[in-house]
């Protein structure tokens, strides 16, 4: 008989992963709740893997078939099965998760992975991707909808990874005929000068370092985790966004930069210490070479607490706010800073062209004509 084996994958914080089935003492399996299971075969000394389902009776039977199949194969016989799924939705979304996370960035990939897999085990029992139709796809989003995700951001990018993964099936996208959702941009909030004065005004010498060149360079967050020394030409006044392939992270839509630095900025970072043998300028100091988000965002909140401000209000992102809010409101032409923010649409740098609050206490200067 064919050798055909049966494991089960289960979800972990980093992904899918396969683990073995246990047995009891007389050799029977114990089957557990959960997860979702596989076969697994050789064939021609290479080792071949197919979605079996997700309760024990369909990994059984899913097993027999294809211990049969190899059966019939050793004599040159073919089995037809048209209950087999000819485009099996596991099959193909675990392959083109393998291309996101080869060619995108490591957040796109984990989004991409929570919302197909999630998708999967909502149409269940469905495992055919040419069965799944437009009223599942609303069904999915109806329920994404129900748990308090918001249409305008959550399951408008909920729709597009659907979109984009059935447009790579070559079948009739099921997601063109559920109507688009519109995207609900935030306006962002730039922080005040005098917050700004109290938050630097508790800063020791790291987060003065820290937060000083994330507010004059606009800085993405991890493009500040991941600086190295090289990146900074302190006589040049200029900081340089490059690719750190040995931390896994690549410029937002691929575009290395470079964004100025003015001068006290420079006299701040020519202070800060840099860590022997290690080229990263804001080192962890848990021992680790480069910062977590969360260590960062703590960081950051920590800070606020300390200058007596709502804590709460106090992000990361909002420092790049508050600089492209900043530079243009200091006279800097909008098609400049998109160059230095990085954005690859200027519409994006235009939301930043918002009235500033001591502009608007200009109003009251203006008397009604009578």
């Amino acid at each position: 008989m064919a050798r055909v084996n049966i494991t089960r994958q289960i979800k972990t914080p980093k992904g899918w992963r396969n683990v073995a089935l246990q047995h009891d003492h007389r050799g029977r399996i114990r089957w557990s709740s959960g997860g979702r299971y596989i076969i697994e075969w050789r064939e021609n000394g290479r080792r071949c893997r197919a979605a079996a389902g997700s309760t024990p009776a369909d990994a059984l039977e899913a097993q027999k078939r294809k211990r049969l199949e190899l059966e019939a194969a050793k004599t040159g016989v073919t089995i037809v099965d048209e209950s087999e799924p000819q485009l099996p939705l596991t099959d193909t979304i675990n392959k083109f998760l393998a291309d996101i996370k080869t060619f995108r960035k490591k957040l796109t990939w984990q989004k991409y992975d929570h919302i197909l897999n999630l998708f999967a085990d909502y149409v269940a029992p469905k495992r055919d991707a040419r069965d799944i139709n437009a009223e599942d796809i609303k069904a999915f989003l109806a329920w994404r909808k129900s748990k308090g995700f918001d249409p305008g951001t959550t399951l408008y990018t909920d729709r597009v990874i659907l979109h984009n993964f059935f447009g790579k099936l070559r079948i009739d996208n099921p997601v063109k005929e559920v109507p688009r959702l519109q995207k609900f941009r935030k306006r962002p909030i730039a922080y005040p000068d005098a917050e700004l004065k109290k938050f630097f005004k508790v800063c020791d010498k790291w987060e003065k370092a820290f937060f000083s060149l994330a507010l004059a360079t606009g800085l993405r967050r991890g493009e500040l985790q991941t600086l190295h020394w090289s990146d900074l030409d302190l006589p040049g006044q200029r900081a340089h966004v490059t690719a750190k392939p040995e931390y896994g992270f690549l410029p937002k839509d691929w575009e290395e930069r470079t964004v100025p630095l003015a001068r006290q900025v420079v006299a701040i970072m020519k202070k800060h210490p840099a860590a022997k043998g290690c080229p990263v300028v804001f080192r962890s100091p848990k021992g680790e070479q480069i910062c977590s988000s969360s260590y960062i965002q703590d960081v950051c909140k920590n800070v606020a607490k300390r200058a007596g401000l709502d804590w709460e209000k106090w992000h990361m992102h909002r420092f790049r706010d508050t600089a492209a809010t900043r530079w243009l409101r200091a006279g800097i032409d909008v098609r400049t800073v998109q160059v230095w923010l990085g954005h690859e649409s200027l519409a994006t740098t235009q939301k930043y062209l918002e009235p500033s609050k001591e502009t608007e206490k200009k109003l009251d200067r203006i008397r009604l004509p009578f």
